[in-house]
């Protein structure tokens, strides 16, 4: 059998930490979005993608 080199450093094994806070299940990041919340946010994103190209235009036809 070959020994292990010297630079060798065995994986240490994750160590469990015991069960989740119940305080995580109150955070409302666990509820589902709704239709509402994921339309906003789309239309979000739409306002931020046409805002910049449309900064970008108004400040070459200002002169920057």
């Amino acid at each position: 059998m070959s020994r292990p080199s010297r630079h060798y450093r065995p994986q240490a094994t994750p160590r469990f930490r015991g069960p989740v806070r119940s305080a995580a299940s109150s955070s409302p990041f666990t509820q589902p979005l709704s239709f509402k919340a994921k339309v906003m946010d789309v239309c979000l994103v739409a306002v931020w993608g046409a805002s910049i190209p449309g900064l970008l235009w108004l400040g070459s036809m200002g002169g920057f």
